[in-house]
């Protein structure tokens, strides 16, 4: 596949079903309805990446504190496989580091992943 245009958009209500979709297929694991209610508030912290006009990825985040730590979870990051190794997680992970930059009060950044996800589900950056 030849490389197009990678966009990323807002999680709206008007698209969020898409969002969920995407999930469901990139990851081995379901999210309920709090997680999806929560990326309608995160703003810039949660996008769906856009290849030619066609969702293709997310990311969503969240700041977590701990211990007087402020840190940003990376709670998804995902593509379709037909998409994968086309930049567009890349693209979703430099949004994500913009941001962090931008606010400039954060000690860390870090996301999960499980021996299944590493097996099944390879980032595919």
């Amino acid at each position: 596949m030849r490389k197009g245009r990678i966009e990323l958009g807002d999680v709206t209500p008007h698209n969020i079903k898409q969002l969920k979709l995407l999930n469901q297929v990139v990851f081995p694991v379901s999210y309920n309805d709090k997680f999806y209610k929560d990326v309608l508030e995160a703003g810039e912290l949660a996008k769906l990446a856009y290849y030619n006009d066609m969702v293709v990825g997310g990311v969503c985040c969240r700041v977590d504190v701990q211990e007087g730590q402020r840190r940003l979870y990376i709670m998804t990051l995902g593509c379709l496989a037909p998409y994968r190794r086309l930049g567009i997680g890349t693209k979703m992970l430099e949004h994500v580091l913009n941001f962090v930059e931008k606010e400039g009060n954060f000690n860390s950044i870090f996301l999960r992943n499980t021996l299944e996800d590493q097996a099944n589900h390879p980032c595919g950056l």
